[in-house]
């Protein structure tokens, strides 16, 4: 049985995510992933997303401030002049502390593989940044690193939304060159990827409601409305990364069912596989992946694309994340998977 955990973006409302997977290992404290995929601030949680760097993590998402993340400038100047609105060098010192050489080298040899969702602005591709090489093949593009100081480059351009934020060469002075963004622009959600590398359990962290709520304020900055607008098409993004194995789970669901209806008529089994395995068929090499998504059922905050960190209002979305963990856990038929 192959395990992995998906972090969507969001900004601060990672703080939500924190506390899911706090209470995840409260309640199963032997859980172990093979594999964790994070993009955007989902990229800066599955690194710590482990139960020995839980408290690290918890601590960071409940004590730092938007003047740690980000730095502010005249709008009007930036636009004409630099490559962002805001600047990211206190992130990138941030990183520096949390994600140190040592701790990189450490990564290297636990047994499991993190992943770092980016889009690269050159090729317009979706590109994982990788702890160490995968275990097979993948149809998406992953590249291994081997430095700390890349690994914590390309967590940083995970975070890095496009315009607001400054585009980053993982691996300064590449050629071709490459400058990578926030995932979010191409996949919000690594689902497709964990599954492609043979997860049969995926626990999904969504940092967007199901059903969003309107927003009830007036949008006039050019700043605010370009971020709002890029928060909605992450969200939209977003769930449609979720769409597509939800499909495949229930189409094969249904076939599973026609398959034991025709062995019920008496049907044998190599007929009943020739008539299922059409040439061509979409269903060809899936298999029905156990999915637990975990999201908030209401607006967490963070203001528009999550980039407002205020330790108070964090620590609110960290007991909404416990909150919606454990009614999610509550929920489940005795015996399940995650209980064990």
């Amino acid at each position: 049985m192959s395990t992995a955990l998906v972090i969507s973006g969001g900004g601060s409302k990672g703080a939500f995510a924190v506390g899911a997977i706090k209470t995840m290992f409260r309640q199963r404290p032997g859980l172990a992933f093979d594999m964790l995929i994070g993009t955007s601030t989902g990229a800066l949680i599955a690194p710590l997303a482990t139960a020995r760097d839980i408290a690290l993590l918890e601590q960071l998402y409940t004590s730092v401030t938007t003047e740690q993340v980000i730095t502010t400038y005249n709008v009007g100047n930036r636009i004409l002049t630099a490559d962002s609105i805001f600047g990211v060098e206190p992130l990138a010192q941030l990183l520096k502390q949390y994600y140190t050489d040592t701790f990189f080298n450490d990564l290297a040899t636990r047994p499991y593989n993190v992943l770092l969702a980016t889009t690269c602005l050159q090729t317009e591709a979706a590109v994982y940044f990788a702890s160490k090489t995968l275990n097979s093949a993948t149809q998406h593009e992953v590249i291994a690193l081997k430095q700390a100081d890349h690994f914590r480059r390309a967590v940083l351009a995970s975070a890095c939304q496009p315009v607001f934020m400054t585009p980053i060469e993982v691996i300064p002075g590449a050629q071709p060159l490459r400058q990578y963004v926030d995932g979010g622009v191409r996949e919000y959600a690594g689902i497709q990827l964990a599954i492609e590398q043979g997860a049969d359990e995926v626990f999904v962290i969504l940092l967007s409601p199901e059903i969003t709520p309107p927003v009830e304020k007036r949008y006039t900055g050019v700043p605010d409305i370009l971020m709002r607008t890029i928060e909605i098409f992450s969200e939209d993004v977003g769930d449609n990364d979720l769409q597509i194995p939800l499909l495949y789970n229930k189409a094969l669901g249904y076939m599973d069912t026609v398959r034991q209806n025709l062995s019920a008529y008496g049907i044998p089994e190599d007929k009943i596989t020739a008539l299922l395995n059409v040439p061509g068929s979409p269903f060809s090499n899936k298999r029905s992946v156990n999915l637990h998504l975990i999201r908030p059922d209401g607006y967490l905050g963070g203001g528009p694309g999550g980039l407002t960190f205020d330790p108070a209002e964090m620590k609110g979305m960290v007991a909404k994340g416990e909150r919606t963990m454990n009614q999610y856990i509550a929920g489940l038929a005795p015996g399940s998977s995650i209980l064990v």
